[in-house]
């Protein structure tokens, strides 16, 4: 995209209206299976090419599923079987598991200016999710905007990736509510060790160690959480703090018909033809569609023997204060 005095213009009015706030459209928290999750991020970016529309979505999976990048090789998912299921994003990184323990979170925006490289949008928003968390209560929640993290007391809590379109663009990851399953994620896809000076320090060790949204904000926050249903109750209070810190009152809400998601599932049938888009990649997108998948090359060879997603751009010396040494080499 070429930047023009039209641009300039759309950049200048967003700074005057507060740091870049759009008109959002705003699509609520929903549940579905993972395929029309990915789905449904294709049509918010195509939506935003179209009609030059921001938007907001919040969402969870139905099922346990693992989802692996841009330019991951399949071969990093261990396992497969009916207890979980899985799909390819269009942003990079490696794989990560979506499951009731977490809250997904989608942010489109039209390539009109406001950001001009990708690295401001993800600082844009990824302060703005850190910024909900603090005001909860989660008072060290911090963001990482060269490892694509959010972090408390330097653990990750949340991680985001971007997918950099022509024009539209898409930026979306997970936060930690309640713990993970480690034992789970480990007989379901691969995670990787780190010798770091002389121990062994492990991403299985660290997802164990994670700080998680649900255990933190209890006696910070005004009210009182809910015993039952607790889970949902703090997802709720942070996808409302979320859209607060980024629209403001500036958003119009939306749903999500069974005919949006027909629309969606019949979008990404035509543009990635089915399976070869999950085993191989296929068709990969052109520089016509995509400017930049940070991290990817467009039509680069599938990468294999990756780590855990939250964990890929963490540089050792932070990596080793996420969890315990294995043992000491």
């Amino acid at each position: 995209m070429q930047i023009t005095d039209i641009n300039i213009f759309a950049a200048l009015r967003n700074i005057k209206a507060g740091a870049f706030m759009f008109d959002y459209e705003y699509f609520g928290t929903g549940t579905f299976s993972i395929s029309e999750n990915m789905a449904l991020e294709e049509l918010l970016l195509d939506e935003s090419a179209r009609r030059k529309v921001a938007t907001i979505r919040f969402w969870n999976v139905e099922k346990d599923a693992a989802v692996i990048g841009y330019g991951e090789s399949k071969s990093n998912i261990k396992r497969e079987d009916g207890s979980f299921d899985i799909a390819r994003r269009i942003t990079g990184g490696s794989h990560v598991q979506f499951d009731s323990n977490c809250l997904a979170y989608t942010f489109t925006v039209p390539r009109d200016g406001s950001f001009r490289y990708f690295n401001d949008m993800r600082k844009f928003f990824a302060d703005k999710v850190a910024a909900a968390l603090a005001e909860l209560g989660i008072d060290e929640a911090e963001a990482d905007n060269k490892a694509s993290t959010i972090n408390v007391d330097g653990k990750v809590i949340a991680s985001h990736a971007i997918f950099w379109g022509t024009e539209s663009a898409l930026m979306h990851g997970l936060i930690l509510v309640n713990r993970y399953d480690a034992n789970k994620i480990f007989e379901r896809m691969l995670l990787k060790k780190r010798k770091i000076g002389r121990h062994l320090y492990s991403e299985y060790g660290a997802l164990k160690n994670m700080p998680v949204a649900a255990d933190l904000m209890p006696g910070k926050v005004h009210g009182e959480i809910p015993k039952s249903n607790k889970i949902a109750y703090v997802k709720k209070m942070i996808s409302e703090q979320i859209l607060k810190e980024i629209a403001g009152e500036r958003y119009k809400g939306r749903g999500v018909s069974p005919d949006y998601i027909a629309n969606a599932m019949s979008l990404v049938s035509q543009r990635h033809v089915g399976t070869p888009w999950l085993e191989n990649r296929s068709p990969s997108y052109t520089d016509s569609e995509a400017e930049a998948i940070p991290g990817e090359e467009l039509a680069g060879e599938l990468k294999k023997d990756l780590g855990y997603c939250m964990y890929i751009e963490v540089p050792d010396k932070d990596f080793a204060k996420m969890t315990l040494p294995e043992d000491e080499i």
